[in-house]
């Protein structure tokens, strides 16, 4: 479909949508401002409307069909009266004595909170959250939202995935509806995978895991979309870069749908932007897109199945230079969950489901033209019970997975002859795993959370590895100290296992990289992690601090750089195993008073690896220590008009291993290279600045206006380094030089969020 139906479909939906009302449900509790407890018997009236509701016993009050301009207004005799949009509800909110009464509500509860959870480490993001991201770029960026929080970071300057101390990106585990999610990644850091407009809420550990969770080392992220719609709704943006748009339509009383769509045109715009070292240079050419569709069918009201489809595709070319350089890559994701409540304190889920992603390049470096694919895929079933009970919370359940991929599979020439290169075959393994979950009270200060996962992965035989079964048990342990009601100590430890390794081509900062399977030389990978945490809240203030210590087993890096692998016949014999240490203080400071948020966020650590055929055995800077990393975010409202955004990032560059020359033997490129990971990526930084403004809204629609400056003082930050080479294919030796090509220069941006 070209771009000019894409906007044109996008206008039709907007405008044959004038007798839909975008209309919501809002739930929360108030308090009083000075003891922190429920108020009860709060009126909860509409302005100009005769709808209300009151407080019940827990501060608690439910109103349907209102929509986010709407304003209440909250009195009980002895508190300060107040008027609240809609749209700036929380999860709760505070009322004033009348004796210290204030002009405006004060909002201080955080759906982020770590005070209230067991386990350190873990946030919980609601749609609430996201809204008050600045916009990058016309968009509010989910994933990004993770990245602003201690002790992570954005994947490879161009990409938008996740280091969590110290680890690789094969360590992160991505759910979207309880399905594997295999990359997160779209190219040029501005877009996450994930439309953040379909998600419901979004759960981030990276210590204290659930033991319904396993497979990964680092972080967990678990991702819902939205629930079935009660009245059916559309909203979307149309911008310079990018159109989306997201309807829930309710089909009938026991079936729903929820469709979302996204598409990049920035081939469109690059005549206006003529750098060709950027990404919008002229002979570079790149677009991505991603579709959700999800059906709510409800059986009873104890029992409903979801079935989600999702897909991603990225496409990008760089023939800058004699260039021939081809990257795609996408995932497609097909799952059904069933849920039932047999009592009000027992439900199970059940999900089957599967993912494929597929990542191939080409290129015609050093001087042979060369393509390589590969492939990961995972077949699902998995299943648990919970039991909800004021006194415990148990989840017990099984997993079942079902594994291929295919590390490369190539093909290459020299002056258009042929190369012969005897490929990987595809892997195929399968894990099975049980788990278990408690967590409860131990007296009125201490909470105490654990969990055993058990998982055992068959590994079958190819013509390269033998048959192969590992078996691991993965305690977990998460103790919560409340020292007063506003401040708390947590400590965790786990031990966790991989058997699925990841080795990085770090000269490239791409999604380029080689998934193999543990065997009887290349052991699982397997993490012991300890993490002391401190959480202080109180009056819009939210501090969080920690300490961690990681020690990873059986690191895999490659030996000799990342080409030679093309072109090996067996992918093992250049594999080191190894160790890494990684360690660190994260601080993170979020302050909320009306309609002013402001969040900084501070990471110091390091991460060190050790291989015995690396370095002559010594510690080295692993692929990903950045030993500093900053940000900090803001966003006000200054009336219901006006939003203003702002954003600061700054990131110690990535690790990567310099060639120095190639030499050529038996017509096989071999290359030089420096000291391992003794090169390093310039520091990433950069400002953005947004204003949003809202307009009236019409009885049947309402919408915004947003400019966004990206990249404010324009700074030249690389998302990827190549190499060109002086020489001629039939020569022993052939010089390398090193290039760079920036990130996005300073890009301003306008986009039309509507929705109806």
């Amino acid at each position: 479909m070209s771009n000019n139906k894409l906007v044109c479909l996008l206008f039709i939906f907007l405008f044959l949508g004038n007798k839909i009302i975008a209309q919501k449900t809002v739930t929360s509790r108030i308090l009083d401002f000075e003891k922190a407890e429920p108020v009860q018997d709060v009126s909860v009236r509409l302005i100009n409307i005769n709808k209300g509701a009151y407080s019940d016993e827990n501060g608690v009050f439910t109103l349907d069909n209102v929509s986010d301009t709407d304003i209440l207004v909250l009195s009980k005799i002895g508190y300060a009266t107040i008027s609240i949009t809609v749209r700036d509800v929380e999860e709760d909110v505070y009322l004033s004595p009348e004796f210290s009464a204030l002009k405006e509500v004060v909002i201080r509860s955080f759906s982020s909170s770590q005070l209230k959870r067991t386990v350190p480490d873990q946030i919980y993001f609601s749609q609430k959250d996201i809204e008050r991201l600045p916009f990058i770029l016309g968009e509010k960026d989910v994933i990004k939202l993770i990245q602003y929080t201690p002790g992570v970071q954005q994947a490879t300057e161009g990409q938008s995935g996740l280091l969590v101390r110290g680890g690789n990106g094969s360590m992160n585990l991505t759910l979207l509806d309880n399905i594997y999610l295999h990359n997160t990644a779209h190219l040029g850091g501005l877009f996450s995978a994930i439309n953040s407009d379909f998600v419901e809420s979004l759960e981030f550990s990276k210590a204290g895991f659930d033991a319904a969770h396993g497979g990964r080392l680092s972080s967990i992220t678990d991702i819902k979309t939205l629930k079935s719609a009660d009245t059916t709704y559309f909203e979307g943006s149309i911008g310079l870069l990018s159109a989306k748009l997201t309807g829930n339509i309710k089909l009938n009383k026991k079936n729903s749908l929820l469709v979302s769509g996204r598409r990049t045109y920035l081939e469109m715009f690059k005549p206006l932007f003529g750098d060709d070292n950027s990404i919008l240079g002229k002979n570079k050419n790149y677009f991505l897109y991603d579709f959700l569709t999800k059906h709510t069918l409800k059986l009873s009201k104890k029992s409903n199945i979801e079935t989600t489809l999702y897909m991603t595709h990225d496409n990008f070319k760089d023939q800058t230079k004699g260039r021939n350089r081809r990257l795609k890559w996408g995932n497609v994701l097909l799952g059904t969950t069933l849920r039932h409540q047999f009592s009000s304190v027992l439900s199970s889920q059940t999900t089957i489901s599967n993912s494929f992603y597929e990542f191939s390049f080409s290129d015609n470096d050093f001087p042979f033209n060369y393509n390589a694919t590969s492939t990961f895929n995972v077949f699902s079933l998995k299943h648990h019970f919970l039991w909800d009970r004021s006194a415990y919370l148990l989840k017990t359940g099984a997993e079942y997975n079902k594994n291929k991929t295919l590390p490369k599979q190539v093909e290459a020439s020299v002056d258009s002859t042929p190369l012969v290169v005897l490929n990987q075959e595809t892997y195929h393994y399968d894990d099975v795993s049980v788990f278990g979950d408690l967590e409860l009270p131990v007296t009125d200060k201490i909470k105490l959370k654990m969990g055993l996962r058990w998982a055992t992965f068959f590994a079958k035989a190819n013509a390269l590895l033998e048959a192969n079964v590992f078996t691991s048990l993965e305690p977990r342990i998460s103790i919560k100290y409340q020292i007063l009601d506003d401040q708390a100590f947590k400590f965790s430890y786990q031990r966790l296992e991989q058997f699925v390794h990841q080795a990085s081509i770090s000269s490239f900062s791409l999604p380029a990289d080689f998934f193999v399977i543990s065997s009887n030389t290349l052991r699982p990978q397997a993490v012991n992690q300890v993490s002391l945490g401190y959480a202080y809240e109180e009056n819009g203030l939210q501090i969080n601090s920690g300490l961690y210590f990681k020690n990873v087993s059986h690191y895999t890096e490659f030996e000799n750089g990342s080409v030679n692998n093309l072109f090996s016949n067996n992918i093992y014999n250049d594999i080191l195993t190894g160790k890494f240490n990684s360690y660190g203080l994260e601080v993170s400071v979020n302050k909320k008073v009306n309609s002013l948020t402001v969040q900084g966020a501070i990471t110091l650590s390091k991460t060190r690896a050790q291989f015995d055929g690396i370095n002559q055995g010594n510690y080295f800077p692993a692929t990903f220590d950045r030993p500093i990393n900053i940000n900090t975010i803001m966003h006000y409202r200054l009336n219901n008009r006006l939003e203003l955004g702002a954003l600061f990032l700054f990131t110690s560059g990535q690790n990567y291993t310099r060639p120095l020359d190639i030499r050529v033997i038996d017509e096989k490129p071999i290359l030089n290279f420096g000291a391992k990971n003794g090169a390093r990526f310039p520091n990433y930084h950069r400002l953005d600045l947004s204003c949003t403004y809202a307009f009236k809204k019409k009885e049947r629609w309402s919408s915004k206006l947003n400019l966004t400056l990206y990249n404010v003082y324009n700074n030249k930050n690389p998302f990827q380094i190549y190499f060109t080479t002086e020489g001629a294919a039939d020569d022993t030796f052939i010089e390398i030089t090193e290039n760079k090509d920036t990130l996005f220069p300073f890009l301003p941006t306008v986009n039309w969020v509507f929705s109806f």
